[in-house]
């Protein structure tokens, strides 16, 4: 079967130019871009759906912002697996505060309508406690991550203390880029790597 790419969004967006882009990339692989609902619940089932689904392929799940801590959540969830791979981009790694600055907001890319809640914010803590209590080495051998350093929406302090707690090496790459990432050049350069070792 082919490998596999997962492409997971970030908040209030959908699948676009990372997903185009990584299936110009990797025309030989299956690229998923799922649009996620916006219940982190809900998001989840469908991304697990799909990891599920490709259980005995090699999967390389690449996530941004929102997608980035669902990413880092993935690879607590499917830890035991050595056929993922992950790469985080600009995570949100807080969402339960770091959502809070937004109320009601539309999709630009759906047009769809969302008010942020706390039933949301709890449901995003609940998985960030999750997060923190079963993160481990394991985890960071298999992850990659790459972070902006003129991001203007995020700040990545408490993220990189929490990786660098780990006291092991730990792939981290910086560019000059901004929240969006759009440059993901660095990211390709890394999965051609990891696919053809």
């Amino acid at each position: 079967m082919k490998k596999v790419i997962i492409s997971i969004h970030g908040f209030n967006s959908g699948p676009g130019k990372k997903a185009e882009e990584l299936q110009n990339q990797f025309p030989d692989c299956v690229v998923e871009a799922p649009q996620l609902p916006y219940d982190p619940n809900q998001a989840i089932e469908v991304l697990t759906s799909l990891v599920d689904k490709y259980s005995d392929t090699e999967i390389h799940i690449v996530g941004t912002s929102l997608g980035g801590f669902y990413t880092i959540y993935l690879s607590v969830l499917y830890k035991e697996r050595d056929n993922i791979l992950y790469y985080v981009i600009n995570p949100s790694f807080e969402p339960q505060v770091t959502l809070q600055r937004y109320g009601i907001v539309q999709n630009f890319k759906t047009g769809e309508y969302f008010a942020t809640t706390l039933e949301l914010f709890k449901s995003f803590a609940v998985m960030y406690e999750y997060v923190i209590e079963n993160y481990d080495t394991r985890c960071v051998h298999s992850s990659n991550y790459f972070i902006g350093t003129s991001d203007e929406v995020l700040d990545f302090s408490n993220f990189k203390s929490f990786i660098y707690s780990m006291k092991v090496p730990v792939r981290m790459y910086y560019a000059e880029q901004d929240h969006r990432y759009s440059d993901i050049s660095t990211v390709v350069d890394k999965l051609k790597e990891n696919m053809f070792l």
